[in-house]
């Protein structure tokens, strides 16, 4: 058999048990890619405990996402800044823990409110389930919300202007901001790239920009974060963990990090 790199995957031969496990170590190889920017095939194969050939095919998997380059016994990422940004890698990540989060956040929403929501993934998961709370009036930023929830005449959708930023399919910069100062929403869904200790980070400042003006227009903020957020980094400060009404997070989130924010007074929901 083969050990080449560019080895085809035979996806229709793979469970969906299996399917989510390889999900899963993909989004960390990629976690570890983003520390060290390159790693070898046999380096990656002793962390995870798989053959040389598994993380072969990982690998086939992230360069067909255009996330990594494949080198002579390595694999490097493409593009740190693009691929931390793009849609598709934010969107691939933890999806099986948010779902717990997201049916927290939607029993929170009552009808008549008006929501502010940003443009994360984490908040995307959110679209499809927000008409049955209809009728609702949503302020967003991301391009992504309004093209998902245009169809529902019972959803009132307000867009807030901007410079189009395309890896992240949304709005930001002064016009963003200064339309945020002329609203005012109920409640405000937001999530974010890393959690380090109790503090919320971005790694765009423009982004940060954007969520502070739509925090700052909101009665009440929800944090969604799953337990991948909490580690290490983080560049832009967003905001103590305290500011915010609500921090929803699964189970997976550690004892010390749990411990961390309980000893803090930070409001958090363990969700399940």
């Amino acid at each position: 058999m083969s050990d080449s790199i560019d080895d085809p995957l035979d996806e229709d031969h793979v469970s969906p048990s299996r399917r989510r496990d390889n999900t899963s170590r993909q989004q960390r190889i990629l976690d570890v890619l983003f520390e060290t920017g390159n790693a070898t095939i046999e380096s990656l194969s002793e962390r995870f405990g798989v053959s040389r050939m598994t993380i072969h095919r990982d690998a086939h998997a992230l360069a067909k996402q255009g996330l990594i380059d494949k080198l002579h016994g390595s694999i490097a990422l493409k593009n740190r800044a693009v691929t931390q940004k793009t849609v598709n890698y934010r969107r691939s990540r933890a999806t099986l823990l948010k779902q717990a989060i997201i049916n927290r956040a939607i029993s929170l929403i009552e009808p008549e409110q008006v929501l502010a929501l940003d443009d994360s993934t984490t908040v995307a998961e959110m679209l499809p389930l927000l008409p049955a709370r209809a009728p609702l009036t949503i302020i967003t930023n991301a391009a992504g919300v309004v093209q998902a929830l245009a169809p529902y005449s019972s959803l009132r959708l307000i867009c807030l202007g901007g410079e189009y930023n395309t890896p992240r399919n949304a709005f930001f910069g002064l016009l963003t901001e200064q339309a945020s100062h002329s609203l005012r929403a109920n409640m405000m869904f937001l999530s974010t790239t890393v959690i380090h200790e109790t503090t919320a980070f971005q790694n765009d400042e423009d982004v940060v920009k954007a969520k502070r003006a739509m925090m700052g227009m909101s009665d009440q903020c929800v944090l969604l974060a799953d337990s991948t957020k909490f580690q290490k980094g983080g560049l832009h400060r967003l905001a103590s963990l305290t500011e915010f009404d609500r921090v929803l997070t699964d189970t997976q989130i550690s004892v010390q990090a749990r411990q961390c924010l309980q000893d803090a007074g930070v409001n958090v929901e363990i969700c399940d």
